[in-house]
């Protein structure tokens, strides 16, 4: 009885908040009300500010990379530079998801679980800075996740360089990591069931380290790094077998390997 008070106490204070983000930002809070309004509040201005549900027609990487250009002041990134209204950048992120059949019972039910498939050396600064990537990523969960849900999802980052793509460098990519972790963080709590990594080589690793004290401990622990050879033609390391199916690990390639060319879908639910 003390939870749905505090839910309807939120709701009296944010009453555009939906049953499911007010259930969300509460257990991440711990319970204080006082703090689970504070961030839901938060996030809200943040959606009214950079999304628009009137565009949710879109391809969803289509209508976030449209709104992050957009949000630029006079279509300029933080660091002065250019941005045309009609630019394309490139996918970095990529929708799969696994139905699952469960015959408990004698019931046929069907489990979905929702992956997104994350290819940072797809980024190309040169188009737009990663603070500009960062955004639209964040926009882009925004997108593909149900407010009304407290759905879950695993995020699989490939790391992995690729013939044709830029390849941005390691340690360009910090600030973009910083970002994508923080908004993972202050604008979808309780949303994130693992995040995995591969393959990671030493100066991967040394990014993590860059990167964990932006990540809360609970995060921390969602987070597995698969060990192995990073290079553009290695192959994933045979130890994330241990953490994803066979079938969906190919899926995975076989994405990596169409996102050879610079264009392409946005989103490939399977």
């Amino acid at each position: 009885h003390l939870f749905a008070q505090k839910l309807e106490q939120i709701q009296k204070a944010l009453p555009l908040s939906t049953a499911a983000e007010r259930t969300r930002f509460l257990i991440d809070r711990k319970g204080d009300t006082a703090a689970a309004i504070e961030k839901l509040g938060n996030y809200l201005e943040w959606r009214r500010q950079y999304c628009d549900d009137n565009m949710k027609h879109l391809d969803s990487w289509a209508y976030a990379t449209h709104l992050a250009i957009r949000a630029g002041k006079h279509g300029k990134t933080k660091h002065n530079m250019s941005i045309s209204s009609t630019l394309k950048l490139p996918c970095i992120t990529f929708q799969h998801v696994q139905s699952t059949s469960n015959n408990e019972n004698g019931d046929d039910n069907i489990t979905e679980t929702k992956y997104l498939h994350h290819l940072p050396a797809r980024i190309d600064p040169k188009l737009a800075d990663t603070s500009v990537y960062a955004l639209a990523l964040a926009i882009y969960l925004d997108h593909v996740l149900d407010r009304h849900s407290t759905e879950k999802v695993t995020l699989v980052i490939d790391v992995r360089p690729n013939h044709g793509w830029a390849n941005i460098k390691a340690h360009k990519l910090l600030p973009f990591i910083q970002s994508t972790v923080r908004n993972l963080c202050d604008l979808y709590p309780t949303r994130l069931n693992r995040c995995i990594i591969y393959p990671v080589p030493s100066v991967c690793k040394a990014l993590w380290k860059a990167v964990k004290p932006f990540v809360g401990r609970d995060t921390v622990k969602k987070v597995c790094l698969v060990t192995g050879p990073a290079g553009k033609n290695d192959k994933i390391p045979k130890k994330l077998n241990e953490h994803l199916d066979h079938d969906l690990i190919s899926k995975f390639e076989q994405r990596r390997n169409e996102g050879r060319r610079p264009a392409g879908r946005s989103s490939v639910t399977s």
